[in-house]
């Protein structure tokens, strides 16, 4: 939210915010980059997504679900 604040305020473009953006990870947020191709490190909406995908919460309902419906019910569990 940050970034994209500081980018309207400075009219960068798509790319200057891709640099900026790719320039600021750390740790297991910029190992996302080495999933993507050089064209795609220019690209902000790309580099966005994959982040999105990694550490966004759009998943966990499936991942929930799936995991709810393997559950077994343990021996001290009441119903």
């Amino acid at each position: 939210m940050q970034l994209e604040n500081i980018a309207r305020m400075n009219n960068w473009s798509n790319e200057e915010k891709a640099c900026v953006r790719t320039t600021m990870l750390r740790g297991s947020a910029a190992a996302i980059l080495e999933n993507l191709c050089s064209l795609d490190l220019r690209e902000y909406e790309k580099i966005t997504s994959a982040l999105k995908l990694r550490f966004g919460d759009a998943h966990l309902t499936e991942l929930l679900h799936g995991q709810l419906h393997n559950r077994t019910q343990q021996a001290k569990e009441d119903l």
